[in-house]
C-alpha cells in the first residue's frame, strides 16, 4: 500500500486489483484461524466436539461484531459527531478498536484480527475520512513499529543453520505467488505492461501469517522450530519485494516503453456525419447514444490496448492521433458535420480545436468541459460555427 500510494498507482487497474487481493488475503485469515482448533484434537471424539463448539463460538462472535457494528455504530457516531468535540470522536474510535481486540482475545483469537475487523467496521462509516485525517500522524510510526516487530520475530540462528531449506522455501513461495498473480492479472484484463508489476508487488507472504503461526504454535499444531522457520521465510519474502520491483522497473517496463509506436490505422472512404476524438468514458457515452439512434460515427483514439478492448463490443475504432491533419482528412472531416472532442487532455483539446478551425471551419465542435467555471465559455467557443477563432478554453 505504501508503494502504491507513493507512486500514485492506487487508482490504476493494477492498484485497485492489488488492493482487492490484499483485502481478500486478510479476510481469508478468519476461516484459517477458526480451523486451527479443529486440528488439535484429531482422532479424539471429546476434543473434536469441543473444537467444533469452539469454531461455532468464534463464528458467532465474528458475526456479532460485523452485524452488530453495522447497525449500532452509525447511530452512535452520529450522536458523538453531534457534540462537535473532535477528541471524543477519536477516543471512541480507539475504544472501539481496543474493545473488539480484547473480545477476540477472550475467545482465543488474535488481537490483530480484532483490530482488523474494527478497521473494516470503521471504514464502512460515513465518518471514515475524518478518522483517516486523525490517525494520519500515527501511520508512519505504527508502520515502523510493525516492521521492527517482524525483524525481532526472525530467528537468524535458525535461518543460518538451514540456508538451503530457507532459500528453497522462499523461492517456492515467490514462484507460486508470482505465477498465480500473473494469471490473475490476465484474468483481470490488466494491460500487459502492468502484469509484472502486479505480480511482483503482491509476491510476498502476508503479515497475518505471523498471527496464524503464533496461534498454531499455541494450539500445538506447529512446533516452535517449524514456526520460526516459516516466520523467517515470510519475512525474507517481504524483503524481496523492493528488489523485484527494481528488476521490473529497470528490465521489464523499459521493454514496453521502448516499443515502436504503432502506425495509425488506415481509414478508407469514411463519410460518417460524426467524428469522435477520444473514446474514454465520456466518448463511449456519446458513441453509444449515437449508435442507438443509427447515426454513423468514425471514432479515433490513441490507446492501442483500449481500442482492442472496445472493438470486442462492436465499435469501429481507429488508432491514431486526432490532432494530425492527415488523419482527420482520412476520417472524413471535410464531409462530416460534427466533431465530438472527448480527449482527456486540455492542451491536446486546444491544439485539435485550432487545427479543425483552421482547415475545417464548417465542422461543428462539441467539446468536453472539465469544470463549471469554464463550462459556458467552452460551450460557446466549441459550438460556434463562425470562422472566427474561439476563446482558448476547451
Amino acid at each position: 500500500m505504501q508503494i502504491l500510494t507513493e507512486r500514485n498507482l492506487l487508482p490504476t487497474p493494477a492498484g485497485s486489483a492489488g488492493f482487492s487481493i490484499l483485502l481478500f488475503q486478510d479476510i481469508a485469515v478468519i476461516p484459517m484461524l477458526a480451523v486451527v482448533p479443529l486440528l488439535t484434537g484429531a482422532g479424539v471424539q471429546p476434543e473434536t466436539e469441543s473444537g467444533w463448539l469452539g469454531v461455532l463460538k468464534l463464528v458467532g462472535v465474528i458475526a456479532g461484531i460485523v452485524v452488530g457494528g453495522r447497525f449500532v455504530l452509525r447511530p452512535l457516531f452520529r450522536v458523538i459527531a453531534g457534540t462537535r468535540v473532535r477528541e471524543i470522536f477519536t477516543a471512541f474510535s480507539l475504544l472501539l478498536v481496543v474493545g473488539i481486540a480484547l473480545l477476540m482475545e477472550a475467545v482465543n483469537l488474535s488481537m490483530a484480527l480484532g483490530t482488523f475487523l474494527a478497521g473494516v467496521l470503521l471504514a464502512e462509516s460515513e465518518y471514515r475520512h475524518a478518522l483517516e485525517s486523525d490517525i494520519e500522524p500515527f501511520k508512519g510510526l505504527l508502520l515502523g513499529l510493525f516492521f521492527i516487530s517482524v525483524g525481532m520475530a526472525v530467528d537468524l540462528g535458525l535461518l543460518l543453520e538451514r540456508p538451503a531449506v530457507v532459500a528453497l522455501l522462499v523461492g517456492g513461495l515467490l514462484t507460486v505467488k508470482v505465477g498465480v498473480l500473473w494469471l490473475l492479472a490476465r484474468g483481470y484484463g490488466l494491460p500487459r505492461s502492468q502484469h509484472a508489476f502486479f505480480a511482483f508487488l503482491l509476491s510476498q507472504g502476508g503479515e497475518f501469517a505471523f498471527v496464524l503461526f503464533s496461534v498454531a504454535v499455541a494450539a500445538g499444531v506447529l512446533s516452535p522450530g517449524l514456526s520460526g522457520l516459516l516466520i523467517g521465510v515470510v519475512a525474507i519474502s517481504m524483503m524481496t519485494t523492493p528488489l523485484l520491483l527494481i528488476i521490473n522497473e529497470r528490465l521489464i517496463e523499459p521493454r514496453f516503453v521502448a516499443r515502436e509506436e504503432r502506425p495509425a490505422d488506415a481509414i478508407e472512404g469514411a463519410r460518417d456525419p460524426v467524428i469522435i476524438a477520444g473514446f474514454g468514458r465520456f466518448g463511449q457515452i456519446v458513441g453509444r447514444l449515437l449508435h442507438a439512434n443509427g447515426i454513423g460515427t468514425t471514432i479515433l483514439d490513441h490507446d492501442p490496448e483500449h481500442i482492442e478492448a472496445v472493438r470486442r463490443f462492436g465499435f469501429k475504432v481507429f488508432y491514431g492521433d486526432a490532432g494530425r491533419l492527415d488523419l482527420l482528412r482520412a476520417a472524413g472531416a471535410e464531409h462530416a458535420r460534427l466533431l465530438v472532442l472527448a480527449v482527456d487532455d486540455r492542451a491536446e483539446s486546444l491544439r485539435i480545436i485550432d487545427i479543425v478551425r483552421g482547415h475545417f471551419p464548417h465542422l461543428v465542435i462539441v467539446a468536453r468541459a472539465w469544470d463549471v467555471s469554464t463550462r459556458s465559455s467552452s460551450w460557446s467557443a466549441a459550438c460556434s460555427t463562425s470562422s472566427a477563432r474561439p476563446s482558448r478554453a476547451p
